[in-house]
């Protein structure tokens, strides 16, 4: 009866969340029309970057938060080097077709960014720190349908699975010489160094929701690190050398035994490229780590062990740990990436539509994934009267490492994972988007397919 009734309460607060967005959207959707046709094109967009920007417009349906500028203290603030950002997304996710549980789920995330600039406050030429605080509440359907990867990123992070936890994912000062250099250290999520990918990134709230399109997994970089990084912007190219642990900081300070199991370096390269105009980017980026992990050739003799946990997870098997002990202590990871504009706007160039990419390579041992890729289209407005909205479709295949993929005794052996997506952002008002997602996977872990509708309500604050 318990679990039936938690079923019954996760229903309703969907419903009332669906009811509320929709009836919301419905009350302020003429004035945001209104707001958006009166303004030049990507005129909102440019608001919505810098909320903190006194010429932003007082107007509840046109202003870039909810709660405006505090009676002039936001921009305050901002002028002395401090920016605030406030954030509440909201989740109504679903499987209404594979193996499992086909409940709906309602999950939240709230978050907080603070930059201070050392410089404005005449302390520290160059200086600047960041913090951003996440805390996710609720429960999300990550895992469900035997899917190896995240299906809600922000759900999945901090606290795998949704539930209940606070994390400061990010922790770091930066350091500026000039245009040309900075050197980043500290507790860095990688999720939000994906976040301004073209057509994609956006940590699971601006764009897609999928983890393969927010900040594809490599296998050598953690969710959250603690590393350092130094980019130097030699304008024709923009280069980043990475030091980091490669043990996962999530939920954690990483600072009780650091660098214990090692040391991962990573190296990048990204050039901006202009095909008939429009812009672009080529980039490679290549990871070594000699982070032990255990050899999969090894791993010929592992039992199943059937998990005790919920429905939402009896279509996958847990494994023992391996009774070998025979270790490799060097991985690799390499991969190239582009995106490219294929139409932009002539008033607003960040208004446009183009392609993405990524084809990613490991070592595939002790590398638990081997290879990925994932490709797709995605823009922003170019609708009559829907400058602020964004949509993208994209398609991507992970390949798990070949010694896990033959593992004796897994109830279903591991496959590789498919998955197809689509995603629409409606902007009811520059400080409140409404969006749809659906994915078809074919996952890693069971047989039927799976398929996931969900809704997503951003209000930032």
């Amino acid at each position: 009866m318990r679990h039936a009734s938690g079923k019954g309460r996760a229903m309703i607060r969907g419903i009332v969340f669906l009811l509320a967005a929709t009836l919301l959207a419905l009350a302020v959707t003429s004035g945001a029309l209104a707001g958006q046709d009166d303004a030049a094109p990507g005129a909102d967009m440019e608001q919505a970057a810098a909320p903190g920007d006194p010429a932003s417009p007082a107007g509840l349906f046109e202003r870039a938060t909810l709660t405006g500028d505090w009676g002039g203290a936001r921009t305050w603030l901002a002028d002395h080097g401090v920016t605030l950002k406030l954030r509440l997304t909201q989740f109504y996710q679903g499987m209404p077709a594979g193996q499992g549980s086909h409940d709906f789920k309602y999950g939240d995330k709230a978050d907080f960014q603070v930059t201070t600039d050392f410089s404005k406050l005449g302390l520290w030429k160059g200086m600047s720190a960041t913090v951003h605080g996440e805390y996710n509440f609720g429960q999300s359907v990550n895992g469900y349908g035997g899917t190896l990867m995240a299906v809600n990123t922000a759900l999945e992070l901090p606290g795998l699975g949704g539930y209940n936890a606070f994390d400061l994912s990010s922790l770091y000062a930066t350091q500026t010489f000039g245009d040309v250099v900075s050197l980043t250290a500290g507790k860095i999520s990688a999720i939000d160094l994906s976040v301004s990918k073209p057509f994609m990134g956006g940590a699971g709230i601006d764009s897609f929701w999928n983890i393969l399109f927010t900040a594809p997994p490599s296998g050598t970089v953690p969710a959250y690190m603690l590393g350092a990084i130094l980019n130097v912007n030699t304008g024709p190219a923009l280069l980043s050398a990475w030091v980091y642990d490669p043990n996962s900081v999530v939920n954690a300070t990483g600072l009780d035994e650091p660098f214990k199991d090692g040391f991962t370096v990573r190296g990048s390269v990204s050039v901006p490229v202009t095909i008939a105009g429009l812009a672009g980017h080529q980039g490679l980026a290549a990871s070594y780590s000699n982070q032990p992990g255990k050899d999969f050739e090894t791993l010929d003799d592992i039992e199943p062990k059937k998990s005790s946990s919920s429905s939402s997870t009896s279509s996958t098997t847990e494994v023992e740990s391996p009774s070998s002990n025979a270790m490799k202590n060097a991985r690799y990871y390499g991969a190239y990436s582009f995106d490219q504009y294929l139409y932009q706007s002539a008033a607003n160039p960040k208004e446009g539509i183009g392609l993405f990419g990524q084809v990613g390579l490991s070592d595939g041992n002790p590398n638990w994934l081997r290879w990925s890729m994932l490709a797709g289209i995605g823009g922003t407005g170019l609708i009559p009267g829907r400058h602020l909205d964004n949509y993208g479709v994209g398609y991507s295949y992970a390949s798990p490492a070949p010694g896990l993929r033959a593992l004796d005794g897994l109830r279903t052996p591991i496959k590789d994972e498919q998955c197809l997506e689509v995603f629409y952002n409606f902007a009811v008002t520059p400080w409140m988007v409404l969006g749809a997602d659906f994915q078809v996977i074919k996952p890693s872990k069971a047989n039927d397919t799976a398929i996931f509708t969900g809704l997503r309500l951003v209000i930032t604050f």
